[in-house]
């Protein structure tokens, strides 16, 4: 259910209960303040402040709660999720929040949630070339948060895939190419999605089958690969969030969506670059030298991001109209995805 309709207190009392039994091995624990993180707009997600062990030792937690009714994406599986952050904790150099536990029963809040620790730092705004942390940051550490970002992407890029073999879609080996994995998760997504249809979709469908890439062996991707989903400290990237699109779709997937959203909010809205932002070739280049490779295909990844995304902010878009919140004429052609996605297609 969304914030305003879920009480925190009945929200404490709940998860109390279920503490007393699930994290016994924590020595108790009692729950304390409990506030609605904003943004978010895909999942619904608490920051849970508790004392936890004997000595009531501060803990600071994220309650992470599967939507049911608001629901963006197809399989929004918090179980899938956590599985996400539990290998990526087990990795060393990657600065990843603790997984705390993950729960199946949805008698308990009305739905599968996880907990994890809470990572210290801000996130940048959706629209970070106008303002947040990016925008009232020097060049110079702006410089420097965006490189520690880049290079936190390609070192997830380098991570063996095989134990996240489970991303891969339902009835899909794990093994067949990550390309061809990620169209038939995103075809399976526009028939579930009941978006308004609009031409564009199938030139871009057929533009993308046309020019589809050679194969390559999966790779894991982040999925949702975007300075919003970055947390930065004292000018430190403390942690990457949103795992709910994982895939094993390969590193230009992710590659493609960070350039895709970056020209969105950027130079398709008219907003002046920050300095200190590294363009698309700036981007890249970077990646590359972090990656120790070159990025393959990536005119065909970048329409693929849009593609995707378009797909997912229409629906997002529909959900908003359909609870008032967005004009009915809010999809389509007024959809700022839409529209790029439409300038990308060659020809």
């Amino acid at each position: 259910m969304p914030h305003a309709e879920r009480s925190p207190d009945d929200l404490r009392r709940r998860l109390g209960d279920w503490a007393k039994r699930r994290l016994a091995r924590l020595g108790g624990v009692e729950i304390g303040a409990i506030i609605a993180a904003q943004g978010g707009a895909s999942s619904e997600t608490w920051l849970i402040d508790a004392l936890v062990g004997p000595d009531h030792r501060p803990a600071h937690w994220v309650l992470r709660i599967e939507p049911r009714g608001h629901q963006v994406y197809q399989d929004p599986s918090v179980a899938r999720q956590y599985r996400v952050i539990e290998v990526l904790a087990g990795e060393s150099g990657l600065s990843i929040p603790t997984p705390i536990a993950q729960e199946d029963d949805p008698d308990i809040l009305g739905a599968p949630f996880f907990l994890m620790a809470r990572a210290p730092g801000v996130a940048p705004p959706n629209d970070y070339h106008r303002e947040g942390l990016l925008a009232t940051a020097t060049r110079a550490e702006r410089e420097a948060m965006w490189a520690q970002g880049i290079a936190l992407m390609a070192r997830l890029h380098r991570l063996d895939p095989a134990p996240f073999a489970f991303l891969a879609p339902p009835g899909i080996a794990p093994g067949v190419d990550g390309v061809a994995q990620e169209l038939v998760r995103w075809d399976r997504y526009r028939g579930w999605a009941a978006i308004p249809h609009l031409p564009l979709y199938d030139h871009a469908r057929r533009w993308l089958e046309d020019h589809r890439p050679a194969p390559r062996p999966p790779g894991f991707a982040w999925g949702d690969a975007r300075p919003p989903n970055l947390l930065f400290a004292d000018g430190r990237c403390t942690a990457p969030l949103d795992w709910e699109t994982a895939s094993l779709g390969g590193a230009e997937t992710d590659l493609g969506w960070w350039l895709f959203y970056d020209r969105m909010i950027c130079e398709a809205a008219g907003v002046p670059r920050l300095d200190g932002i590294g363009d698309a070739e700036r981007t890249v280049a970077l990646w590359e030298a972090e990656a120790g490779r070159k990025a393959q295909a990536m005119e065909w990844h970048i329409v693929f991001a849009g593609y995707r995304f378009a797909l997912v902010s229409e629906r997002a878009r529909a959900l908003a109209i359909a609870a008032g919140r967005l004009p009915p004429e809010a999809c389509g052609a007024a959809n700022p995805a839409v529209q790029l996605l439409g300038e990308l297609i060659p020809g």
